[in-house]
């Protein structure tokens, strides 16, 4: 891997979140039989309220079959680099270092703000603090819903 500069990173890495906030809270709203494909297709960590989930695909059926209409507002967010070589993995194992680009780190992604549940505007909001793992998505097709980055673990609580 050619050594990239602490910019270069950190630019790759604030895209990477600003992405996953600009795309994922409005699915969650408007686009709920996407949310599946935030997520890597490997089991993850995902964990609501304290509450374990499967995978992508659960979270898919709880906000399709068990939530009711969602207004997330995100407030705030941040991001971090937890692994600046992480080991993406391709049809044939891990990629070796020599061909590891910039885009093949893992990032932290941190974000708060309110959630109002119900279509009534009259409802109370909610405050809410969630944190993400993003990895680089180890697919190499390419089309419309294809992400760079997916989703390896998530934590999401309501602020009482």
């Amino acid at each position: 891997m050619t050594t990239a500069s602490d910019d270069t990173l950190t630019k790759v890495s604030t895209e990477a979140a600003t992405e996953l906030i600009n795309t994922f809270y409005p699915a969650l709203r408007n686009d709920r039989s996407s949310i599946g494909s935030f997520y890597l297709p490997t089991p993850s960590t995902i964990l609501f309220n304290g509450n374990s989930v499967a995978d992508g695909a659960a979270v898919q059926d709880i906000f399709l079959n068990q939530m009711p209409d969602a207004h997330y507002e995100v407030q705030s967010f941040d991001c971090q680099i937890l692994n600046r070589a992480y080991p993406t993995a391709t049809a044939t194992g891990v990629k070796p270092p020599s061909e590891m680009t910039v885009k093949d780190m893992s990032i932290l992604v941190m974000a708060s703000g309110h959630v109002r549940y119900g279509e009534n505007r009259d409802q109370p909001q909610r405050g809410f603090s969630e944190t993400f793992v993003l990895v680089p998505n180890p697919s190499s097709e390419r089309g419309k819903r294809r992400r760079d980055w997916l989703i390896q673990s998530q934590n999401f609580r309501l602020v009482v």
